[in-house]
């Protein structure tokens, strides 16, 4: 834009800015590409040593049956600066209507938060959610 004067994206001042914060992506693909971006911004796009794997902390581990993780967690050492992204398509709660059958069909729970959010909210300085196609109405018709 035309007289914009907003600094370029600086990423050591970024870090030094965010330190000892945690920013998580909650939310669906969109939110998973703002973290990558994030990431790949933060990082120079290069492997650091500076930069750990911290998904387990957060409960945030790749299933062996699975082809990929669905969800990240990354502490920069140098800054004590945690970024996150945690896969909820709906940011609602669910449950299985019949419990003691945990392949039953699935409640959302609209006046809940992930199990996610309420357990590690207390700890993010940061939070962006993100939801959109997961809630078309196609997606909420019955089928028979």
């Amino acid at each position: 834009p035309e007289n914009c004067t907003m600094p370029e994206f600086e990423r050591t001042a970024f870090l030094r800015r965010m330190q000892h914060k945690t920013i998580a992506f909650i939310g669906d693909s969109i939110g998973r590409q703002q973290f990558q971006s994030l990431m790949c911004m933060a990082t120079g796009g290069e492997d650091s040593s500076q930069v750990e794997n911290v998904g387990e902390a957060y409960g945030l581990i790749k299933l062996p049956e699975a082809t990929r993780p669905n969800d990240f967690a990354y502490r920069f050492t140098n800054t004590n600066t945690t970024i996150l992204y945690y896969w909820s398509s709906s940011l609602s709660d669910l449950e299985p209507l019949n419990k003691a059958n945990p392949d039953s069909k699935i409640a959302m729970r609209l006046d809940r938060p992930p199990a996610f959010m309420r357990q590690f909210l207390y700890q993010l300085d940061v939070l962006v959610i993100d939801t959109g196609n997961h809630w078309s109405k196609g997606k909420f018709q019955e089928k028979s």
